[in-house]
């Protein structure tokens, strides 16, 4: 049985180009911010092929599910938890040839960590913390740091991840 291969012109031509290249310069942009904000540069870059890999396959996999759900868009949640799947996959954030591994050895899942926290978790527009409730939440981003580097992975982890953490703060 032949499998049923999507092609990337597909995607292309389904979600169009300017949207691609939209979320590719977010990442990007976000990734070089998450460089740039640790004094990394010398140490780490954002690969632009990985990236744009990454990015592709982020969108076959948002294009197979609205596919097969008959949907035409998906929740946050899915997003998220998606495209960490992806960075976390495919590691677009590199070492310099010129540095030891150890420089940043888990520099994708740090920046997926952020990336969690920052887009899904917390936004930007949200009141800040109360202190207690901060402590509880680095509790939380660190639990998901150890995961995202030392766990299997996949995207309904992440998904159910996010959902958990959705429902403990109505909860709480």
């Amino acid at each position: 049985m032949q499998e049923n291969m999507l092609s990337y012109d597909a995607i292309v031509k389904y979600f169009g180009e300017e949207v691609i290249a939209d979320r590719y310069k977010y990442l990007y942009d976000k990734m070089q911010q998450y460089i740039n904000a640790r004094k990394q540069q010398d140490c780490l870059f954002v690969c632009e092929k990985i990236l744009q890999q990454t990015v592709m396959d982020y969108f076959a996999d948002v294009y197979r599910l609205k596919e097969f759900h008959k949907i035409e868009n998906i929740n946050m949640t899915k997003i998220v938890a998606y495209e960490v799947y992806w960075i976390v996959r495919r590691k677009p954030i590199q070492v310099r040839d010129n540095q030891a591994i150890s420089c940043k050895m888990f520099a994708n899942e740090g920046f997926a960590t952020t990336f969690i926290a920052h887009e899904y978790l917390v936004p930007e527009e949200r009141e800040p913390l109360r202190p207690e409730k901060e402590d509880a939440f680095f509790k939380y981003l660190r639990h998901v740091n150890y995961h995202l580097k030392y766990r299997c992975l996949d995207k309904q982890c992440l998904e159910i991840m996010l959902y958990s953490f959705e429902t403990g703060k109505y909860i709480a």
